[in-house]
């Protein structure tokens, strides 16, 4: 009989991407669990708590006997309802963690983070060079995404537009400055340049490269069609913005052409992060880690010089890690 497997899932789509990516890779059934998480996840001293306090009673409900023999969560909300389901098992559940740490990693069974955080080196703590993504079948462009596609010169070059996170901004003046970088690039190849925005992205900020697009040849903001997936697919080169661990992650697993487009740091992120050359402290998430990682090991390049990496998905060594949990289960 296979074991009893559940995927917690939230309301964030790069997270909820890695659960899913790895329940998937291990070939076996499993069952979603969406949660939902209240203002009480903001409360002092939550991080430490082994109880579902910080979901809404909708999500209480779901989570309820018979207890899985695996569940995997992802982020530091999801830490004390995956200790709980743990307690609630008598230790039975073997409980996988996707990032950050919030708690002792011998609270965990395993887990899988990337380099933005000074990660702890207990022997259950595996570090990815990438977060790992879903094995989805390529995406087949309808009629209208292809005339629109190929009505631009290629080479295509891919700007992907994400959102301001804890230290980090993205501002219309400095987003407008890499448009001009990258516009400057697509003339010197022959080549167009896209531009998609995100879910997270700032409303002043796509305003203002609609506005400047409007007017620079073979230059375009994707609005509707093409779908994101289909723009990712088609592009020659792909420029993320340093936000999004999961962004920078799919566009390495391409293979193609990869440059990281730099964050500025608000006063919070200047006052706390330390200067050039250096990296917070542990407690704090610094995406500096991760840029130099892929600048280091040549998986990732810069708007100027954009790299491609040949690399392996690394939620296949990942899913070979959970398997061995239940070999050596009671």
């Amino acid at each position: 009989m296979p074991p009893a497997i559940w995927a917690m899932v939230s309301d964030h789509a790069g997270d909820n991407a890695q659960v899913l990516a790895l329940a998937e890779e291990l070939d076996l059934p499993f069952e979603t669990k969406p949660v939902r998480y209240t203002w009480r996840k903001r409360l002092p001293g939550n991080d430490g708590r082994v109880s579902l306090f910080s979901i809404d009673r909708a999500s209480r409900e779901r989570l309820r006997p018979p207890w899985p023999d695996l569940l995997i969560i992802v982020g530091p909300r999801s830490q004390p309802v995956g200790r709980y389901v743990k307690k609630a098992s008598s230790g039975r559940t073997k409980v996988v963690l996707i990032g950050r740490l919030r708690a002792p990693a011998s609270a965990f069974d395993l887990v899988f983070d990337t380099r933005q955080y000074a990660t702890s080196d207990a022997p259950n703590v595996r570090l990815l060079p990438v977060a790992m993504s879903r094995r989805d079948s390529p995406a087949e462009a309808d009629n209208k995404e292809r005339d629109w596609l190929e009505a631009l010169p290629r080479p295509h070059l891919l700007l992907m537009v994400g959102g301001p996170i804890r230290y980090w901004k993205l501002t219309p003046a400095h987003m407008s400055a890499v448009v001009g970088q990258l516009l400057a690039r697509a003339r010197a190849l022959g080549g167009s340049l896209i531009v998609t925005g995100s879910p997270r992205s700032p409303r002043n900020v796509l305003v203002r490269l609609r506005r400047e697009l409007r007017t620079a040849p073979n230059a375009r903001l994707a609005e509707c069609p093409p779908r994101f997936r289909v723009l990712v697919q088609d592009a020659d080169e792909l420029f993320p913005t340093g936000d999004s661990v999961s962004m920078m992650s799919e566009s390495i697993l391409t293979g193609k052409p990869v440059g990281i487009v730099p964050l500025t740091r608000t006063l919070a992120g200047r006052m706390l992060l330390g200067g050039p050359g250096r990296m917070a402290r542990h407690r704090f998430r610094d995406l500096r880690r991760f840029w130099s990682y892929l600048r280091e090991q040549k998986l990732a390049g810069t708007i100027e010089r954009p790299l491609a990496a040949t690399i392996e998905n690394p939620v296949a060594s990942a899913a070979a890690e959970v398997r061995r949990l239940f070999q050596t289960r009671d």
